[in-house]
């Protein structure tokens, strides 16, 4: 009888919320004030989530967004309008993600790091005084053979030539100082040629058992001094890049010089092979050229390692062996510049733009790309930056797990791409990585994902994650994942999705499209183009779990939702789950209960049955169509549902939804 009672008592309340079309300027605070809540109010309580959770080594970003939530659509936009104007910068990209990890270093804010360099370039000689003098860093000095044999060789190269790679080693000079200084605490501690080796194991194997290690080595590092030449020698890099699309070289000439930091190789416009080597600095000026190696750190001597390749179908392929490559940072930096051609990527594990203890950037401005990775890549961070940076074309991009936007504690992990229609694939058909939730399917962590270590259960020695972004900037776009993918986040981490134009699809199984799971802040943002979302299982499309914010934001389309339980603006376990679609006519397919706005605490008994739980859904323009079971949710209508458990309601589940032409 009792639970007849409290469901006849909703109808009659959803009867009574009927919504007039067109007549509310503040959707969110009619909503939220239906279920006595206020916008401005809306937050996590972080005394209540001290009893479960622990943040060291936190983002400072992340505090900021997760205990504002009407804060994330402001930052998320201008985060996505940076990123889309900025990504042909190597150095403002840098200096985006310091700032978003709580590290900023605004290099050239007051004097331009370029202006000490720039005099050098009009001495005659400035490839061979250029050399000379990065190899006094190491105090090793030339005798008058060595000095005779670099002098013939330099000479070979065009005069122009010979300055853009100049003004990179000269920059390279300037940073070698900040880049000693961020290591100089670590060196008295530990062993680095070991940690060398030991650290990418970590992210790559199954168990490692170097926790502890790597924890003091986080303490040690001065990742300040660390991003303070990865900005100055991207300076460079931009400068030299930017001329040389000026230039045309049709000499025949090839140059090649072993340094103390590796090779330094220029060649011509003939097609060259390129081995697996210690490179310090490629300029190939054109040609189909095949690199098994390049723009990657091998070891600690090797600390800064550039290519740049100015044109041709070039192939960059590791060839199935394991090893760093193609813009792979590692304890130092690593700038891969491809300027034109179709171009193939194959790596395995650390591959195409990551940074661990450094800075690794790939970025390839035109041609229609193929990018194939394993573990940790195309944008992956780890006390570190990791960024891929593509500006035209109509691009693939294939990893298992880590990538296309992945960062991890301390960590940014960046992937932009500019314009055309691209494919995002998270493997989910192999599994080598079954999840904890479903054995059936990987659990992938890509597009867009932040991650950290939770270790309550195991030692307490719990690390705050990383932010993860991919922005796409243009056109039909396709992604696919397994778990944790989409616009996802995970302890104390932030992960953000956003799309801006285009007919896109997205296909997720669990934890996608805007979601995530313990104290995560999950994203996701798309702009403009009639979309297609689905997801299989659970927790998808502005869904957050324990303590978790998850936002799914549509600006504009009509677009379709094929969504699991738990989404569509659903909040779990005291998580906040928040769903927007402002304008076009849509569509919603669900077959589940806590959905289109509702909440679940889940337990019972507990202090968590006294934390706020909130499921929050709202559609603010077009004609929409929505699931005949559900009879409350439909066109111009305000709603509210109670918890899953009607025989012991709480209070503090807040489930709301509401559709009305409310968007100017």
């Amino acid at each position: 009888m009792k639970k007849c009672t409290i469901i006849i008592t909703f109808l009659v309340l959803l009867t009574s919320l009927s919504a007039q079309p067109g007549t509310d300027p503040e959707p969110f605070e009619t909503a939220l004030n239906a279920v006595g809540l206020e916008k401005e109010k809306l937050s996590f309580d972080y005394g209540d989530m001290a009893n479960y959770g622990g943040d060291r080594f936190y983002m400072p970003l992340f505090y900021t967004l997760h205990s504002a939530p009407f804060k994330v659509e402001k930052y998320s936009k201008q985060y996505r309008g940076e990123l889309t104007r900025q990504c042909r910068n190597l150095m403002r990209m840098s200096a985006f993600a310091s700032h978003r990890v709580g590290l900023g270093v605004r290099r050239g804010l007051i004097d331009n790091p370029l202006d000490r360099i720039l005099p050098f370039l009009e001495e005659e000689f400035s490839l061979y005084d250029a050399i000379v003098k990065f190899e006094a860093l190491y105090a090793i000095p030339m005798d008058q053979k060595k000095r005779e044999e670099l002098w013939n060789a330099t000479n070979e190269v065009p005069v122009e030539l010979q300055k853009m790679a100049a003004v990179i080693i000269y920059s390279c000079i300037d940073s070698n100082r900040y880049h000693r200084q961020a290591f100089l605490e670590a060196r008295e501690e530990f062993d680095l040629h070991e940690m060398f080796t030991a650290v990418p194991e970590y992210f790559t194997s199954e168990e490692t058992g170097i926790d502890f290690q790597i924890e003091e080595l986080i303490e040690e590092v001065d990742l300040k001094y660390l991003f303070t030449p990865a900005q100055d020698i991207a300076l460079g890099i931009d400068y030299a890049v930017d001329s040389l699309s000026k230039l045309n070289f049709t000499s025949d000439f090839e140059f090649e010089w072993e340094t103390s930091a590796g090779k330094i190789v220029i060649k011509d416009g003939r097609s060259h092979s390129y081995d697996d080597d210690r490179y310090f600095l490629i300029i190939d000026v054109g040609g189909n050229d095949t690199y098994k190696n390049a723009a990657s750190n091998r070891d600690l001597s090797n600390w800064i390692s550039i290519a740049i390749d100015m044109g041709g179908n070039d192939i960059y392929d590791t060839e199935g062996e394991d090893y760093p490559a193609f813009g792979t940072g590692l304890f130092g930096y690593a700038y891969l510049v491809d300027m034109a051609g179709d171009d193939t990527y194959r790596g395995k594990n650390l591959t195409q733009g990551v940074g661990i203890f450094g800075v690794g950037i790939l970025q390839d401005l035109s041609g229609n790309d193929s990018y194939d990775g394993y573990i940790s890549g195309q944008g992956a961070g780890f006390c570190g930056q990791g960024i891929l940076s593509d500006i035209t074309g109509d691009d693939r991009y294939h990893m298992f797990q880590m990538g296309q936007g992945f960062g991890f504690t301390r960590g940014a992990g960046i992937l932009v791409d500019s314009t055309g229609n691209d494919r995002y694939i998270a493997n989910d058909s192999i599994i080598d990585f079954p999840s904890s939730q479903s054995e059936d399917h990987n659990s992938n962590l890509c597009q867009g994902v932040g991650f950290g270590k939770r270790a309550d259960f195991i030692d307490g020695h719990s690390w705050a994650g990383g932010i993860g972004i991919l922005v796409d900037a243009s056109g039909n776009d396709h992604y696919s994942a397994g778990l944790f993918a989409q616009g996802c986040a995970y302890w104390y981490a932030i992960g953000l999705l956003a799309d801006t134009r285009g007919d896109d699809v997205y296909e997720g199984v669990w934890y996608v499209q805007g979601s995530g799971a313990h104290f995560g802040l999950g994203i996701m943002l798309e702009s403009d183009g009639d979309d297609r979302y689905t997801a299989t299982h659970n927790m998808a499309q502005g869904a957050g779990h324990d303590f978790t914010l998850g936002w799914l934001i549509d600006e504009a389309g009509n677009d379709i939702y094929i969504a699991p339980n738990l989404s569509l603006g659903g909040g779990n376990a005291n998580g906040i789950g928040i769903f927007w679609d402002k304008r076009g006519n849509d569509q919603y397919f669900v077959e589940e209960a806590t959905t289109l706005g509702r909440s679940n605490v889940a337990s019972r008994g507990s202090l968590r049955d006294t934390f706020l739980n909130l499921g929050l859904f709202l559609d603010t323009g077009g004609e929409d169509v929505y699931p005949e079971e559900y009879e409350f949710a439909k066109n111009n209508s305000l709603w509210t549902q109670p918890g899953k458990n009607t025989d012991q309601p709480l209070e503090t589940e807040k489930g709301v939804g509401y559709d009305c032409e409310c968007t100017e």
